[in-house]
This record gives structure tokens, sequence and C-alpha cells, in this order.
């Protein structure tokens, strides 16, 4: 491997390429599976820099292979698809688009991870790494399935000893970078349910059972979870981001939708969020209404490898490390950079 000098100036030398990939990719974004264009992109990348890439893993992803894996393998993995948001940024390479947004900062980790293997591709490797990009991070599949189980599945692991991601952050400065060991990430799962009751007019109340009435006594009994069922000394969060019902004023509607995610950190915390939101909404059967609950598992808390972060904790070059707990309490972070 080069000193680490040499591929800092190497880097800097591909700022003018990165830029107008990141561009590029931004001005056509693709959502969830559909990473058509996007993959092919950067199966043609990889390729052109002499690097195997297997394209089709988990559906839309794409696996470059560098090294002859006699050692250890790395994985180095960033995510493409795009998000459903209509773009207002009046920028030359915004969104062609409508609808569709690289608003997540996916069009910057794919061209980040090429710009790894655009550093790696001259260099004698005692291993391999392993170039991973994935589709789907955003939503899922009908079987709601997203893409990194869907690669997972299809052997984009097999072998791998050690994996390393990341993910802008506009809170830290350029130049800096924020790595933590341990539990860093919580799990994430999402439910949506409708509160049923029975509809009528809105000058007859009491012909109805109103679900936005019932509705709002599940709301009141699922914002009590986390300060009232769950030990205070463990972190959870739960949000509701969808709440939809009725159509007119008068109108006492028959069901309310709702929609809501969980985090956690700790396995028995997460199994008794999800055990209290089903108690949740059994408020609105014993007050004579129904309702149905769809919940999806998400993925399980990200946990750092202290020995990995190690290594990213060192000085290195013009690139200020931030701890990842300086960068929350935001009690210190350094306005200028060493060159």
């Amino acid at each position: 491997m080069q000193p680490m000098h040499n591929l800092i100036s190497k880097a800097k030398a591909l700022q003018p390429r990165l830029v107008e990939l990141r561009r590029t990719i931004h001005r056509k974004p693709e959502l969830g599976f559909e990473v058509h264009e996007t993959a092919a992109l950067v199966a043609r990348t990889l390729r052109e820099l002499g690097i195997e890439a297997q394209t089709g893993i988990g559906k839309t992803g794409v696996v470059g292979y560098l090294g002859d894996g006699d050692g250890p393998v790395v994985a180095m993995r960033a995510d493409m698809d795009a998000l459903p948001i209509h773009e207002l940024n009046a920028v030359e390479y915004a969104s062609t688009v409508a609808g569709q947004m690289h608003a997540c900062g996916h069009d910057a980790h794919t061209t980040m991870l090429l710009g790894a293997a655009m550093l790696l591709a001259g260099e004698k490797l005692s291993g391999q790494v392993r170039f991973i990009f994935q589709p789907c991070e955003e939503t899922s599949d009908d079987e709601g399935i997203s893409g990194a189980p869907r690669m997972v599945a299809d052997g984009a692991l097999s072998g791998v000893n050690s994996v390393i991601a990341l993910h802008v952050d506009g809170t830290l400065e350029t130049g800096q970078i924020g790595v933590e060991s341990g539990m860093v990430l919580a799990a994430v799962d999402s439910f949506n349910a409708n509160v049923r009751g029975r509809g009528g007019h809105g000058a007859h109340p009491d012909t109805a059972n109103d679900p936005i009435w019932l509705a709002t006594q599940v709301l009141n009994a699922l914002y009590a979870v986390p300060s009232r069922r769950i030990d205070p000394l463990q972190p959870c969060v739960l949000s509701l981001g969808v709440i939809r019902g009725g159509h007119a004023s008068n109108i006492i509607p028959a069901e309310v939708y709702i929609e809501g995610t969980l985090r956690s950190m700790d396995p028995g915390v997460r199994e008794q969020l999800l055990l209290e939101v089903e108690r949740c909404l059994q408020v609105a059967r014993a007050l004579g209404g129904d309702y149905t609950l769809k919940i999806e598992r998400g993925y399980p808390p990200l946990h750092n490898h202290a020995d990995i972060v190690d290594e990213f904790a060192r000085p290195r070059g013009s690139c200020w490390v931030v701890p990842a707990w300086a960068r929350r309490s935001l009690q210190w972070v350094p306005k200028t950079f060493p060159t």
C-alpha cells in the first residue's frame, strides 16, 4: 500500500471526476430496487478500473471484487437508492425526475465508494476488498425485505471478515469524520394500524362510534410507552409520522390510519415495544371499536467493532476524527483544520 500522504494526494486529484459522478447520479435518482441506471454506471466504472463487477446481486445490487482473496476480506458498502421527494434546489445538477430526489446522501455514498475503488485499484493487496453497492435501503419489496438482506442472501458477504460503511452528516464540518465503537445506531421497526369504529353524521355522534376519538385514546397510550412502560435507563423512541382519517368536516369516518416508527438498542426493549404497541391498540377494542395492526421488523442495532474503530480514530493527514459522543454533545468541534 502507498503511504497515507500519497493516497490523500491521489484522492484530492480525483475530486473533479468524483464531483461530476455524484452530480450525474443526483440528476437521475432512482427508488428502491429500481436503481438500474445507477447500478449500470457503478458496474461500468468498476470494470473500467479493472475490478470484477457482478450485477443483479440482491435484485439490482452490484458487488466489486479487488484482490485474490488470499487473506482477510474487507467489504466496503454504500447505498444507491433515492427518496420520493420533489427537489426544489435551483442547481444545475438538480433531479430531472419529478417526485424523486437524492435527499439522504446516497448519491454521495455511491460516489465515495467508487472513489475508494479508484484509490485502491492499482494497489497490491494481501487479501480482498469487496465493494458492495446496495439498492433499496429506504424501503422494502412486496415481501417486506429491503436491499441488505437480499444481497446477503445472494452471497454478498460470503467470507467477509469485516464491513466498513459511512453516512454523510450535515452537523460536521468539511474535513471531519465521526466514529464510535460499540452500540451506535438503534434497531428500527415500523408499524401501521387502522383504528375502526362506526361512521355517521357529525350532528349525531351518539349514533356512531367515532374512530377519531378512539384513535386519540390509542395515541395517548402510545406516547406514554417510552416514559411509563420502558425502563428509564434504556433508550428507546416511539414516534408517529402518519395519522389519516375522514374526508368531510360533518361526517364521522369509519376508520383512522396510523403509522409510526420504533427505535431501540436493547433486544429485550425491542420486543417489549412491539408488545406495547399491540396493547395500546387494544384500547380501541375496549371502547367498542376494533383495529388491525401490521408490524415491519427492520434492521438490528449497529454495533461497531472496537478494533476497526481504532484504525479510523488514528489521526491521518488533514482529517480530524471527531468521536461521536463529542459530536452529539456539541461540546467541542474544531473550526479549523491542520494542513
